[in-house]
């Protein structure tokens, strides 16, 4: 699975600290080959690879990871999904927070602890 592979971003509204993303997820995407034959789903360790990446891209976020903390795949993101991505950086406590949605629905959830 090729990570370094990123959605386009459509849209994106950010402050200091946060940033909201609008992804368009081609159906084609190489983060689907494999998981699962037959019923592509985006994998959860793409999902939070790709939180920290973006988080670096548009929030400056730097350390080294950590640890996950409350992380909750609540629905599945197929492919051709319309994709949203909250990323919240709390600096003091070096925490990242991310919120996924697939269509509206909320896909996934979590934090990250950095170093």
């Amino acid at each position: 699975m090729p990570q370094h592979v990123l959605p386009q971003v459509l849209t994106e509204r950010c402050t200091d600290d946060a940033v909201l993303l609008s992804l368009l997820l081609p159906a084609a995407a190489p983060c689907f080959d494999g998981h699962f034959p037959g019923f592509p789903v985006l994998p959860g360790v793409v999902q939070i690879h790709w939180a920290m990446l973006f988080a670096q891209a548009k929030l400056g976020v730097a350390g080294t990871f950590q640890s996950l903390e409350q992380i909750k795949f609540t629905d599945i993101v197929e492919p051709g999904a319309g994709l949203t991505l909250h990323l919240m950086w709390d600096a003091d406590r070096r925490r990242l927070s991310f919120d996924y949605r697939a269509d509206g629905r909320k896909a996934s959830s979590g934090r990250i602890q950095l170093g």
